[in-house]
């Protein structure tokens, strides 16, 4: 039997929350709060792009690389 990976390219034990990505509605309100986002001005540095990436790595859509690993290692975790 082939049972689909619901957790896409992380890690099966601990993934993110489905749940928590899905209830961004990208309204962007977050913007202006987040650290990172102010100081270098990169959607995918913000609350909403790296919910958009993390999306991506559990529908599969992304690939772990460096790259992609760099905008969560920046995140300050500071919940804005």
């Amino acid at each position: 039997m082939n049972v689909p990976n619901l957790t896409g390219i992380f890690d099966p034990h601990r993934p993110p929350s489905r749940e928590l990505a899905d209830d961004c509605v990208h309204c962007g309100f977050c913007l202006p709060s987040c650290p990172t986002y102010v100081l270098w001005g990169q959607e995918a540095d913000s609350p909403r792009g790296r919910i958009y990436l993390m999306k991506a790595g559990l529908d599969g859509r992304a690939e772990w690389n460096d790259a992609y690993q760099r905008h969560f290692d920046t995140c300050l975790g500071c919940m804005a």
